[in-house]
């Protein structure tokens, strides 16, 4: 299960692993517009007050394409025989974990939440504190956690695909590969900020 749910990279074909990556990203797409659920970023999910059915599909198009620009120059750099398909395919499989969740935000709890506790900020008198729930201070500690515990598990499946995609090894091509995620987060948010 460990595999499975880290590395199928080394267990599966890599035809099947494309055509599951191409069904969970529109899957995962229409959770995003079921859920109100925003993939902003390659590293971001947020819910705002509403969502087109096309947003979520574009989102998902643009991180594609932000880490695909960044991991298939850097595998090209790694290891020149690295093919579109060794790359794209460890993408796809691994926004996964942000299509999960958008389950989170179950009929738009998260939403409204988040929207409850920005209104409760009082910046003139900072002594008032939050005003929340127990109980939603729980669900938001809840859901902070799950969301680290999902972007570190993108993270592995992502290095892991790539690791077997482009035979990568030593400290220097981690720092390489951790400096491409970054430089695609940032491609994500000027191609945003542009649409």
């Amino acid at each position: 299960m460990k595999t499975v749910l880290f590395n199928p990279f080394e267990k599966y074909t890599e035809s099947k692993l494309l055509i599951f990556g191409i069904v969970i990203t529109l899957i995962g797409s229409y959770l995003g517009f079921v859920f109100q659920g925003r993939f902003d970023g390659i590293l971001d999910l947020h819910f705002p007050d509403a969502v087109t059915i096309v947003q979520p599909f574009l989102d998902n198009l643009v991180n594609i394409f932000s880490l695909f620009i960044f991991l298939f120059l850097l595998g090209k750099y790694i290891n020149p025989k690295t093919r579109l398909i060794d790359i794209l395919t460890p993408i796809l499989i691994a926004r996964a974990p942000f299509y999960l969740l958008t389950l989170t935000n179950y009929q738009n709890y998260n939403a409204n939440l988040g929207k409850k506790i920005l209104d409760s900020i009082d910046l003139s008198n900072p002594q008032n504190g939050l005003n929340i729930e127990p109980s939603e201070m729980f669900f938001l500690a809840l859901f902070t956690g799950i969301t680290v515990l999902f972007i570190v598990w993108f993270v592995i499946l992502l290095f892991n695909g790539f690791k077997v995609a482009t035979n990568a090894r030593g400290i220097k091509n981690n720092l390489l590969f951790a400096g491409a995620i970054i430089l695609s987060e940032i491609l994500s948010k000027i191609i945003f900020n542009l649409i």
